[in-house]
């Protein structure tokens, strides 16, 4: 079971280098972590972009790109389009998000997942490491779904799942967040939790379990209200995966490392292997984290994990 970021960064060195297409590698931030992650043997990059903007932020992050693969595409969507094609394809084993804006990545996977049948739904699952635990815990869906429905969460959590048992996790616990209200009715999301609970335990998910909290507050003080009477906070009963109610939810709570003391690793599970798709705010040793983890995960995957 791979517990921590250390971890990560271990098997990253172990188990790569594996070929990761970057798109757009147009910004100095990714770029320096391109960089870094080739020098510690994590990946053998093969850039699409605009040559000359490679080219120039690769000399300001004085990173020799001579005899690495260059290919050269200006149009954002082709640029896309060709990356994730490649991921499909078996060329390379992930693919990474650079100076482009997500919509194009996204469009790019729903096109290569309808072409492959497998009427998947994208999600992008959030691991943070929060010291004390010893082990990840995830938000999700964090990136792609704004409002999902009950079918959508149904795939949202199977991608969390199948990402924490590549991770080696056994049985992840899930907490399905939610808001309730006693008066006009339970929101769609507290009777999605119920009913997402009931597909759990038939089994629906394969090995995990979604506990009844859906809350914070439940989650950590029981479901019957009991309240902490001044003791500290008991992390370990946080689950391995919280799924939340819709985009904004999630895109705030996951961001919330910006001032917690914990780290946070984002990733887009795709039937072709992970994507990785950092946010315009990370900087180098967060983007070269995803990365490391990226190469874990499609070395389990290649194992013989593809869901």
């Amino acid at each position: 079971m791979i517990r921590t970021l250390e971890d990560v960064s271990r098997l990253a060195q172990e188990k790569g280098p594996k070929k990761l297409a970057v798109l757009a590698p147009e910004d100095g931030e990714f770029m320096l972590a391109v960089k870094k992650a080739w020098e510690a043997k994590y990946i053998e990059p093969v850039l699409i972009g605009d040559p000359e903007k490679i080219k120039r932020v690769a000399a300001e992050a004085a990173f020799d790109i001579k005899g690495i693969e260059l290919i050269s595409e200006t149009d954002r969507q082709a640029v896309a389009n060709l990356g994730t094609a490649m991921l499909f394809a078996g060329d390379v084993d992930i693919t990474g998000k650079g100076q482009i804006p997500t919509a194009y990545i996204y469009r790019a996977i729903i096109r290569e997942e309808a072409k492959a049948g497998t009427g998947r739904t994208i999600s992008v699952v959030s691991l943070w490491e929060i010291p004390e635990l010893k082990r990840f815990t995830a938000f999700t869906d964090t990136g792609v779904n704004i409002r999902p429905d009950l079918k959508a969460k149904v795939e949202v959590v199977k991608n969390a799942v199948f990402v924490f048992h590549v991770l080696g996790y056994v049985r992840p616990r899930i907490a399905v967040l939610s808001g309730k209200r006693e008066i006009g009715g339970s929101p769609e999301s507290f009777t999605d939790a119920a009913a997402l609970k009931n597909l759990a335990d038939a089994g629906d998910f394969g090995e995990c379990e979604i506990i009844a909290a859906t809350s914070f507050a439940e989650i950590f003080s029981g479901t019957d209200g009991a309240q902490h009477n001044g003791k500290q906070t008991d992390l370990s009963r946080l689950p391995e995966i919280l799924l939340v109610p819709n985009l904004d939810a999630g895109n705030i709570l996951c961001k919330l490392d910006f001032f917690l003391p914990v780290h946070r690793r984002s990733l887009a599970m795709t039937s072709g292997g992970p994507f990785i798709i950092p946010s315009r705010s990370d900087f180098c040793d967060s983007i070269l984290g995803e990365i490391a983890m990226g190469v874990v995960v499609a070395d389990r995957m290649r194992g013989g994990g593809k869901r």
